[in-house]
């Protein structure tokens, strides 16, 4: 058996096609979920990597993926009553974000500073400082799916497009830095964008080339301006253009969503390449992993070896297969666990409806 056919029987990596599930979207969160680990790699063992182009390469549109790609799925979810929905997602997501908090509170001595109680208060105020995407994720997942919900019950569903934009409005009013707001308010809208995507799939594959054309060209040009907190680099441009208008102020914020959007057109692009190569299935199954990956790299990436780039380089894969090994070996092998620490529960629906009598 080959090198390689060993690791894959190790990792059982098998990626089944499941009634319901998209193959590609898979691939993008698997590719998304290698990147996110490559950055936080770079942002772990570079003091300066806000200004690191390993890293800025990335940053604009990874995160923002992940969020488009989950609300993608949300359709699947309405047949559920709301408090059914958050329970669900509040056991997925928000359990873990907590349990992961008190990992987090020994594995780094936070408890040289402050107390158990003090500390997951903290996180749970600034969740920005722990597992955010988490939390933003089950906020949006909730906001997305209240207003889906609410436009079904009062059989408002011709108006569903207006409605969902109009909460993409509304969540650019959050600024708050409490309770993860702020977050909500940058990462909502690609959350919601999840739900033009599934309900014009047929749109977006059939002008695929149109929107891969736009990746290609657009997104190395845009990312040229960019920078992760301050201001693109063509500002002053602008403000001699517009002065103190505020017109300034508002093309700065549509081209970070425009980045956003033309770094996922051209990851698409590039996942579509290889859609015939086993490369593919290993990112469809990594795809199915991400919240396992994303909930444990972070511990493993203190141990990169050598600077520069082999240092993030070996961080990343230590981060990457770590993760890997954490979850499949110990986390996703027993039961509890696997409901502490992936929110995925042991009991079966089957077991609940024979209670019920059905």
């Amino acid at each position: 058996m080959r090198v390689i056919e060993k690791i894959k029987t190790f990792l059982n990596i098998r990626y089944d096609m499941k009634e319901g599930r998209n193959p590609h979207i898979d691939a993008l969160k698997g590719i998304a979920m290698i990147v996110v680990v490559w950055g936080h790699s770079v942002q772990v063992n570079d003091p300066n990597f806000s200004y690191n182009p390993l890293y800025l390469t990335n940053y604009p549109w990874a995160m923002p993926m992940f969020m488009m790609l989950s609300g993608f799925i949300l359709f699947t979810q309405l047949s559920s009553t709301v408090l059914d929905y958050v329970k669900k997602y509040a056991l997925r997501l928000i359990l873990p974000f907590f349990v992961w908090a008190l990992v987090s509170y020994v594995f780094f001595h936070f408890y040289r500073d402050v107390s158990l109680p003090a500390y997951l208060w903290s996180v749970a105020k600034a969740p920005g400082t722990h597992l955010w995407f988490l939390w933003n994720l089950f906020i949006n997942a909730v906001v997305l799916f209240l207003v889906l919900k609410l436009v079904r019950v009062k059989n408002w569903v011709r108006w569903e497009n207006y409605f969902v934009i109009a909460s993409m409005l509304f969540s650019r009013a959050f600024s708050s830095d409490y309770f993860g707001l702020s977050d909500f308010k940058v990462y909502y809208p690609y959350y919601a964008a999840g739900y033009f995507v599934f309900k014009y799939w047929d749109w977006l594959i059939a002008h695929r080339k149109v929107i891969y054309a736009f990746g290609l060209i657009s997104f190395p040009l845009l990312v040229l301006g960019y920078r992760r907190n301050e201001l693109p680099t063509f500002y002053p441009f602008l403000l001699n253009i517009f002065g103190e208008t505020g017109l300034a102020r508002l093309i700065v914020s549509v081209y970070k969503y425009v980045i956003a959007f033309a770094g996922m057109a051209l990851v698409a692009f590039l996942i579509d390449l290889v859609r015939k190569t086993r490369l593919y299935v290993f990112l469809c199954w990594v795809g199915t992993l991400t919240l396992d990956i994303y909930v444990c790299h972070r511990y493993f990436l203190n141990f990169g070896v050598g600077s520069g780039v082999w240092q993030y380089l070996s961080a990343a894969l230590f981060g990457f297969f770590g993760s890997l090994a954490l979850t499949l070996l110990v986390l996703r092998r027993f039961r509890i666990p696997r409901l502490l620490f992936l929110g995925e529960p042991f009991w079966k629906k089957k077991n609940l409806s024979s209670t019920s009598g059905e």
